[in-house]
């Protein structure tokens, strides 16, 4: 357990939480937009996180959504209290307390609503400079921890993997998480030094703990089903099983069984969660009316995407509007 004076700084509102509380749920952007107002999926920006050195901790704010969003930093979720449901790529996974999921870069990241025990940690690791003094550092150079700390480093590879671990299996580990999120929390740079040994001891304890994986060292250019899962990402609206076969000259039935193989999900769910993040962000940042985000994403009606909304978030998409902030007129022709 973390000393009881952080412990009550991290379950004390912050002023976003404290705004986003007031409003009802609405959620309130604390950084800035690093990919433009025009992008419909966000890159989260280095911004002031690295000010002290080069691994931080923050706290994820509670009382809203967080949008589907990439890194432009390696990062860790680390639940100290409560639950995170989360939306990685296409997959729903909900992290417990002890549990601590590892992500590259290209990652694409959706969290629920988070409530008032709901502590989530952010553990951020700045570049590929640091990752390779801690790859450095690292004994087991063939543990998949190491892999994948290796492919971070390198270039024009698949950067959408994570993994994640349960410290609840070893006390040693999750006193040693915690040790390195009391010394970031309010570190001023002086304790850099101790914050990167404890890191380095954290990612030296954590192959044991691995409770699930999801990676592809590949090179894209290397990887068909990269440039498949690419090509869907830009034409899901449009995009069917059998036009998709014959771009690239698969037969529907080999090309469906593949990527549920691979992926473990559906072609149908891959381009409806997609459709899914896009809907998100357009009613977070946009004016445009429920009936012309479903044109925009392909819906012949706008009860397509009420029934995703139930079924994926338990709400219609006008009840998750008002859960999100800064709404913007954007253009339709700027769209990516």
């Amino acid at each position: 357990m973390l000393p009881k004076s952080i412990e009550d700084d991290l379950t004390k509102l912050s002023p976003v939480e404290f705004e986003q509380k007031r409003n009802g749920g609405k959620n309130i952007q604390d950084v800035p937009n690093v990919t433009g107002e025009d992008s419909l999926i966000n890159s989260m920006p280095l911004w002031r996180f690295f000010d002290e050195g080069p691994i931080a901790v923050t706290k994820s704010n509670r009382f809203s959504y967080v949008p589907a969003h990439y890194h432009q930093f390696i990062e860790m979720n680390y639940v100290y209290m409560g639950t995170s449901i989360q939306h990685i790529d296409d997959t729903r996974i909900k992290l417990l307390p002890g549990q601590l999921i590892l992500m590259d870069r290209s990652v694409l990241q959706r969290i629920d609503y988070s409530n008032q025990n709901d502590i989530l940690l952010n553990i951020l690791i700045k570049d590929d400079v640091e990752i390779q003094r801690l790859l450095d550092g690292v004994l087991n150079n063939s543990s998949l921890l190491s892999k994948f700390l290796f492919n971070i480093c390198q270039k024009d590879v698949s950067h959408d993997n994570y993994l994640i671990f349960d410290l609840t299996k070893d006390p040693a580990t999750q006193m040693i998480v915690e040790s390195l999120i009391a010394n970031s929390l309010h570190n001023k740079g002086d304790n850099n030094q101790v914050i990167f040994n404890l890191m380095l001891s954290l990612l030296i304890k954590l192959p044991p703990l691995l409770k699930y994986k999801k990676l592809r060292f590949i090179a894209p250019t290397n990887d068909p089903l990269y440039e498949i899962i690419s090509f869907i990402n830009q034409n899901y609206s449009t995009i069917t099983l059998e036009e998709l076969s014959e771009h690239f000259g698969y037969h529907p039935n080999y090309l469906g069984a593949k990527i549920k193989e691979n992926l473990g999900v559906t072609f149908k769910q891959i381009i409806q969660l997609r459709r899914l993040n896009v809907a998100c962000n357009l009613l977070q940042r946009t004016n445009w009316s429920i009936q012309r985000i479903s044109e925009y994403l392909g819906f012949e009606n706008h009860s397509s995407l009420f029934r995703l909304f139930k079924k994926e978030m338990q709400v219609t998409p006008s009840e998750y509007r008002k859960k999100v902030f800064r709404p913007l007129d954007i253009d339709q022709n700027k769209q990516n």
